[in-house]
C-alpha cells in the first residue's frame, strides 16, 4: 500500500477537477473524518471504561469522570498528532513542488 506522502501532487497549472485535484479532495476528507472518529472513539472508550469500572467497584460517579476525562485528553493528543502529521505531509508536498518549479 503506498504511503500517503508517496501519491502524485497536482502538476503546476493542472485545472480544477483533474484526477490529481480528486486525489487530494479525498485524502483531505479521509484526515478530516480520521481525525473526528479518533476523537470520538476516544472518549466513549474512556467514559465506557470509567462505568464499568464503577459498575465493578461500586464507585460512582468518579470512574465514569476520570474515564470521560482521560478519554478527552487521549482524543485531543490524537488530533494533535494527526494534525502533525498532516502539517509534516504537506510541507513535503509544498517542497517537492517547489523543487519541481525549480528544476
Amino acid at each position: 500500500m503506498a504511503s500517503p506522502d508517496s501519491r502524485p501532487d497536482s502538476p503546476p497549472g493542472s485545472p480544477p477537477g483533474s484526477p490529481f485535484d480528486r486525489v487530494r479532495q479525498v485524502s483531505v476528507l479521509a484526515t478530516a473524518s480520521s481525525i473526528g472518529l479518533s476523537l470520538v472513539i476516544a472518549i466513549f472508550l474512556g467514559a465506557g471504561a470509567g462505568w464499568w469500572l464503577d459498575k465493578y467497584l461500586g464507585s460512582k460517579p468518579w470512574g465514569f469522570i476520570i474515564g470521560l476525562l482521560l478519554g478527552l485528553v487521549a482524543g485531543y493528543r490524537n488530533i494533535f498528532i494527526l494534525a502533525k502529521r498532516l502539517e509534516r505531509s504537506q510541507e513535503a508536498s509544498r517542497l517537492a513542488n517547489k523543487k519541481k518549479e525549480d528544476s
